[in-house]
């Protein structure tokens, strides 16, 4: 339910009128929320560069905004970023399939009982997802990310392997 109060407010908040032509290309933004499998969430924005209909760049910010509490320790990304090559495949005018793959930079952070130590995490990063556009320049998405590390410790315990984000954001073309 966090999630979604915080999707609801970041789309509202970046709620832009239409004012533009239809491009298949250019420069566009995307900024909402994130939801991190284990349920702490984050702010987040995209900057890409679409060259065609099917192919595009995006480079992504997050910052953590809650944490989640696990057996006493508050657990969560203090921030992520990360640069995609993104594969898209539109269905309709409005309507687009994406499929992104990259690379992340992810420093996670555990805190509670007088513990405080951070994580930094890095490695190869996937995903996918959907895209409707309310006009041409307006419109929501929605997609899934996997962050893939290998050997990261907190004081012997491991936190390598995969961990899922949910994002869904507003879209900006221009």
């Amino acid at each position: 339910m966090k999630f979604l109060k915080i999707a609801l407010a970041a789309t509202a908040l970046t709620g832009f009128a239409a004012s533009a032509q239809a491009q298949d290309t250019g420069a566009y933004v995307n900024l909402g929320a994130e939801a991190v499998e284990f349920d702490s969430y984050n702010v987040t924005a995209r900057l890409g560069y679409q060259f065609s209909e099917n192919f595009s760049v995006e480079g992504q910010g997050s910052f953590g905004v809650i944490d989640d509490e696990i057996e006493g320790f508050d657990v969560g990304v203090d921030n992520s970023f990360a640069a995609y090559v993104r594969g898209s495949l539109p269905l309709n005018e409005q309507f687009s399939l994406f499929a992104k793959g990259g690379y992340h930079f992810t420093k996670f952070g555990v805190e509670g009982n007088g513990f405080d130590e951070s994580l930094d995490v890095d490695g190869f990063a996937f995903g996918g997802g959907v895209e409707y556009m309310f006009d041409d320049v307006n419109g929501l998405r929605a997609d899934v990310t996997f962050l893939d590390s290998d050997d990261n410790t907190i004081n012997g315990a491991d936190f390598s392997g995969t961990a899922e984000t949910y994002a869904v954001t507003y879209v900006r073309k221009f």
